[in-house]
């Protein structure tokens, strides 16, 4: 074997950006790059009384607590199935970590393209504001969702 064919440091020739997206109420949403993010399957939810009904309430996720926001009921969808049939997409570490509850898991989007005028990109208006790097994959506009100012800003609902 010819030692060149060890070096790791050169990239592939065939190499394709591969994201990873999500869908919450027709809103198509990338988790960002570098972020860390893990999927859990039907976690027990615990529920705190008199808060809105976008907050699911808690999950013990490795000893720590971590908040649980249903963004389809907070974007007017009031026909999400029941919470305990449901994922938990978890973003970002402690003390930043929060849930978002997902019908189906993520899915790979292979090269996705950037999307250059992101103002035919649809949408809910609740999610505007908190929107970056648009890209489009198969005809469909996936935005970053800018998570740490969107749960402090929702926050300020309760």
């Amino acid at each position: 074997m010819e030692a060149d064919a060890l070096n790791l440091t050169d990239p592939p020739e065939n190499f394709q950006e591969v994201r990873h997206g999500f869908n919450v109420a027709g809103n198509h949403f990338l988790v960002p790059r570098a972020l860390y993010s893990e999927l859990v399957n039907k976690p027990r939810i615990c529920p705190i009384p008199t808060t809105p009904n976008w907050f699911k309430g808690f999950i013990n996720h490795r000893g720590e607590t971590v908040p649980v926001y249903d963004l389809a009921q907070l974007s007017g969808d009031h026909n999400s199935p029941d919470q305990t049939q449901r994922w938990v997409l978890l973003l970002d570490e402690q003390p930043y970590m929060a849930g978002i509850l997902l019908d189906s898991p993520p899915v790979a989007l292979v090269a996705p393209n950037a999307l250059e005028n992101s103002s035919s990109a649809a949408f809910n208006e609740d999610f505007h504001s908190f929107l970056d790097s648009y890209l489009e994959h198969d005809g469909i506009a996936w935005a970053e969702l800018d998570h740490r100012r969107f749960f402090t800003a929702i926050k300020e609902r309760f």
